[in-house]
């Protein structure tokens, strides 16, 4: 009985010490010219989001990966408007309509599950920073490593309301 104590109490040491951590860095290899963010609304009923936008600058051979902000974590997009580069993030907030049906389930239209065994499940990435409202993380891979960086101040801009 003592020798298996002492096996879980060394599985389990064994186990947490190759958990890793994100951890952040001081200084990127590019810099943020300014990031705001606003909400919008759209034109129905339940449909919104909030749009991000990271001016950035000197990213070459940088690959832009995530954005983790307001206990959401999507993948960004650069854009290139009048010679200046973002880095852009979508997070949107609409409300999904669930139809169900005795053998099929739709969401917003699609198709989701034949029969009650595929019932799908929507898998939600846990966010591993704490952040506060105006806060978000980038990760960036540079070479063949992945990075985190936390940007601090974003300002928020006015409420769009889309017709």
């Amino acid at each position: 009985m003592k020798s298996l104590k002492i096996s879980i109490l060394i599985f389990a040491v064994v186990s947490f010490s190759q958990c890793k951590t994100m951890k952040l860095t001081e200084t990127a290899p590019f810099k943020i010219t300014g990031a705001t963010y606003h909400n919008w609304v759209g034109g129905q009923p339940g449909v919104s989001g909030t749009n991000l936008i990271f001016g950035v600058d000197n990213d070459t051979n940088i690959t832009f990966k995530k954005i983790y902000f307001q206990n959401k974590v999507v993948e960004g997009e650069i854009e290139n408007r009048n010679g200046k580069k973002y880095f852009i993030a979508n997070f949107s907030t609409s409300a999904k309509r669930v139809l169900v049906t005795k053998t099929t389930t739709y969401i917003n239209g699609g198709i989701v599950m034949d029969d009650k065994k595929n019932n799908p499940k929507i898998k939600r990435e846990k966010i591993p920073f704490n952040l506060k409202p105006n806060e978000a993380v980038i990760s960036y891979i540079l070479g063949k490593k992945k990075y985190y960086y936390k940007v601090s101040k974003i300002k928020k801009t006015d409420t769009i309301y889309y017709p």
